[in-house]
């Protein structure tokens, strides 16, 4: 009974997780450029028992516990909305903005960007957006970027967006504030020939709340499955252990 018990708790643990990853998802389902996370799960030891290496019954692969395995973020494109600013900037394909922070550089999809009091193009915290010349700033009235990420600045090109892709997607980890952050163990950045630049949008986040809020409906009914699993369980324990010792 105790490895049931177990087994119901491991599933209801793994319903838990689920639920906190589409809560997040869907309450940054209007955050610019936000990429939703999935999570993958496994069953301990695939059905093989260790100790003598013969295939488990049906009976012990039920009492196994499941645990995460995975946990990816989803990098597909999201859709673009116009906002008709032209420091608005989305990237239609592959590619990264690469942005300098105090902790190195970070890359980002959100494209919503401002000058600061020095004339610097920057995130919302503040944060240089790098260019091909290093930090962008802009010294003009008219402000252009073509599709290939060249910044025109009175007709004049003063610079090019820094727009990158990585060898990788999953080297990628998120820090926080729409960045991510590589790991260089596990990839590199790469040119990107023909970034796709559109200016004058921004990319909206790629989670659906139609699919989030059926998945979340999903996950609270499997929820409760388990919790009714180990109610009864610990029921029939409970029954099971007072009738210890008394004669049939």
């Amino acid at each position: 009974m105790s490895g049931s018990i177990y087994a119901a708790t491991s599933g209801a643990e793994v319903q838990r997780i689920r639920m906190g990853l589409l809560s997040n998802n869907l309450a940054n389902i209007n955050t610019t450029g936000f990429k939703l996370d999935e999570v993958a799960f496994r069953v301990e030891n695939d059905g093989v028992n260790p100790e003598d290496g013969e295939a488990r019954d049906t009976e012990e692969r039920m009492k196994l516990p499941v645990i995460p395995l995975t946990m990816r973020t989803d990098f597909s494109q999201g859709p673009l909305q116009s906002t008709g600013n032209p420091l608005d900037l989305a990237i239609r394909g592959e590619g990264f903005f690469s942005i300098q922070t105090e902790r190195g550089i970070r890359y980002t999809r959100a494209g919503s960007f401002s000058l600061d009091a020095e004339g610097r193009l920057t995130t919302h915290q503040g944060d240089p957006v790098m260019g091909e010349g290093g930090e962008i700033t802009i010294d003009g009235a008219a402000v252009e970027v073509d599709g290939s990420g060249n910044i025109l600045v009175d007709g004049q090109i003063t610079d090019k967006l820094r727009i990158v892709k990585i060898s990788d997607p999953e080297a990628l980890a998120k820090e926080g504030a729409n960045l991510f952050i590589l790991d260089e163990r596990k990839g590199t950045e790469e040119d990107v020939e023909y970034a796709g630049i559109r200016q004058g949008f921004v990319e909206r986040s790629n989670a659906n709340a139609v699919k989030i809020m059926t998945d979340l409906i999903e996950v609270m009914r499997g929820y409760e499955s388990y919790q009714r699993i180990i109610r009864t369980l610990d029921e029939n324990n409970g029954k099971l252990i007072s009738g210890v010792g008394n004669p049939l």
